[in-house]
């Protein structure tokens, strides 16, 4: 338990943080329910703070009492996560997409245990309390390449990543400009700077005046470059005002909402809920434009904000491609 010591906690009631067990005495009224967030030291930063953070504007709401454990070393991820498991804990929230079995082999030893993890895999039938969530931000990425379309003068767009929702953008960039190309630039795990660099020069060179950089932290060396970016996850405008578009912007809220919800109904069970990470139930959105919107066409902005109120009242489905993206180039 060497490591549990060290947790930080948040009351939900006055939003106040200490780091002891003590802190529990300072609440004026029961919480409804008990809530874990677990976060590997290696997950990418920007969906664990989603997560995080979500999970302080419930505890700050007083809708839970919030205990979490971040910065936990790969090789003690099991050994937490049991040990947060043997405790009252109503649900237990984080990623595992680096360890992916080792958290389904402990949900197999505490079957009564609620879990909500971000993972891309399927939960197996026989654990009924595992549910499941992704950053599904697929109705922003589709908005981000209408707005990416409009805006490039080369129309040549180039895209960083490797989720499959990159093919909305695609999908979005193709329907302002079916002629547009798109380089695509599969890159997951640690970014070398060296190797960033070389793929940056060769999208330069091809004519790449716009980049969708959806893996977290390709962002910082395309406005190095002096490349108009869209990010993803979270908003970076504020970091490169002058060359940052917009973002595409995860929230995970909803998803957590739901969630709680299902505990408090007695209906908690093994689901994928990635859904809520659609637009229409406000899990994802595009972040303004700011003063870039002075620069794309007016007919382009008139279609992104009609599709932006077909997708929320249920007229239009942005298509989903479950395949990794690939560049494509116009005819």
């Amino acid at each position: 338990m060497k490591y549990l010591s060290k947790r930080e906690f948040i009351t939900g009631t006055h939003g106040l943080m200490a780091s002891t067990r003590e802190a529990r005495t300072q609440s004026i009224r029961p919480y409804e329910l008990k809530v874990a967030g677990l976060y590997p030291e290696a997950q990418q930063l920007a969906i664990s703070d989603t997560i995080h953070n979500s999970a302080i504007k419930s505890a700050i709401r007083g809708d839970i009492k919030y205990d979490f454990y971040r910065g936990v070393p790969e090789r003690e991820f099991e050994t937490i996560l049991r040990e947060i498991s043997e405790q009252d804990y109503d649900l237990i929230i984080g990623s595992i997409f680096n360890h992916e079995d080792l958290a389904r082999a402990v949900a197999l030893d505490f079957r009564s245990q609620s879990y909500l993890f971000g993972s891309y895999r399927p939960t197996p039938e026989f654990l009924t309390s595992f549910s499941i969530f992704e950053n599904y931000t697929h109705d922003a990425s589709y908005l981000a390449g209408i707005i990416a379309s409009g805006l490039s003068e080369t129309k040549v767009l180039g895209v960083f990543g490797t989720l499959y929702y990159l093919n909305s953008f695609t999908q979005g960039a193709k329907e302002v400009n079916s002629q547009i190309n798109i380089l695509v630039e599969l890159i997951d795990g640690a970014i070398d700077p060296a190797i960033m660099a070389e793929k940056l020069e060769f999208q330069k060179a091809f004519g790449v005046d716009l980049i969708y950089a959806e893996r977290v932290g390709v962002e910082k060396y395309s406005t190095e470059n002096e490349i108009l970016t869209i990010g993803n996850i979270h908003n970076h405008a504020k970091q490169y005002p002058d060359l940052m578009v917009s973002s595409t912007l995860w929230h995970f809220q909803p998803t957590l909402n739901v969630a709680l919800n299902r505990l408090r109904n007695n209906d908690f069970k093994t689901e994928n809920l990635r859904q809520y990470s659609g637009l229409k139930h406000g899990g994802c959105s595009l972040a303004s434009l700011g003063s870039f919107i002075n620069r794309v066409p007016p007919d382009v902005i008139e279609k992104a904000a009609r599709r932006i109120n077909e997708i929320k009242n249920e007229n239009y489905e942005v298509a989903t491609v479950e395949l990794l993206p690939v560049t494509e180039l116009g005819q």
